[in-house]
C-alpha cells in the first residue's frame, strides 16, 4: 500500500488519478467510495479546499486479496468481519516497504470498493520467524500451528519455499466501521 500523504511528502512517481485507474472496472464506484470514507481518516470534505471536479481526485490504492473472484469476496468478507487484519508478502516484491497510516481500498471479487483500511504495523522479518499470530491474523483465525503451516504453504514460492525476508503487515478497517460497505451512487 503506497503512501497517500502527498501533503506532506512529495512523490517522486506520477500520481494516477480516478479516471486512469485501468485496474478497477467501475472508476466512478472507487472515487465516490472514496470521498465517502476519507471523513473517517479526519479529511473532512476535502472538495471545499481542492474544488469539486473529480478528475484530478487520487484515490488510494485499491486491490484484492485472493487470485479469483471467489477467494477475494471471500477475503473482503473476512476484513469487514474483523477476522482477518494482516498481510504478508515477500520483501522482494515492494519497491518501497509500505508505512504505518498507509490506506488502501479492498476491492471484493467484482473489483467493488468494499473497506478502507489503514496500515497500524509493518516489520520485515525472516520468513522463517512468521509468527502464529501474523499467520492467524491473516488467515482470519486463531493463532495456531496448523495456521503457521498453512501460511507457509499458501506462501511457498515456486522453489517450495517462504522467502528469506517477508514484510508482515496489521492494518485495521477505518470504513465502513459498521457491517457491510453502504452503496456508493
Amino acid at each position: 500500500m503506497a503512501a497517500t500523504r502527498a501533503e506532506e511528502e512529495p512523490m517522486d512517481e506520477p500520481r494516477t488519478t480516478a479516471r486512469e485507474r485501468a485496474d478497477v472496472q467501475d472508476d466512478d464506484g472507487l472515487l465516490a467510495f472514496w470521498q465517502a470514507a476519507q471523513g473517517h481518516l479526519g479529511f473532512g470534505r476535502l472538495g471545499v479546499v481542492v474544488g469539486e471536479q473529480s478528475d484530478d481526485v487520487v484515490v488510494p490504492p485499491a486491490w484484492t486479496f485472493g487470485v479469483t473472484a471467489e477467494e477475494a469476496d471471500a477475503e473482503v468478507e473476512a476484513v469487514l468481519a474483523g477476522r482477518k487484519t494482516a498481510t504478508s508478502g515477500p520483501r522482494a516484491a515492494f519497491a518501497d516497504l509500505p508505512e504505518v497510516g498507509d490506506v488502501g481500498i479492498v476491492l471484493d471479487g467484482a473489483h467493488r470498493p468494499r473497506a478502507l483500511v489503514r496500515v497500524t504495523a509493518v516489520d520485515v522479518v525472516p520468513g522463517s520467524l512468521v509468527s502464529t499470530g501474523h499467520a492467524g491474523a491473516e488467515l482470519g483465525v486463531a493463532p495456531s500451528e496448523d495456521a503457521l503451516e498453512r501460511w507457509r504453504a499458501l506462501n511457498a514460492g515456486v522453489s517450495g519455499e517462504v522467502a528469506d525476508e517477508v514484510v508482515v503487515e496489521r492494518f485495521e478497517v477505518v470504513y465502513p466501521t459498521d457491517g457491510p460497505a453502504p452503496a456508493v451512487d
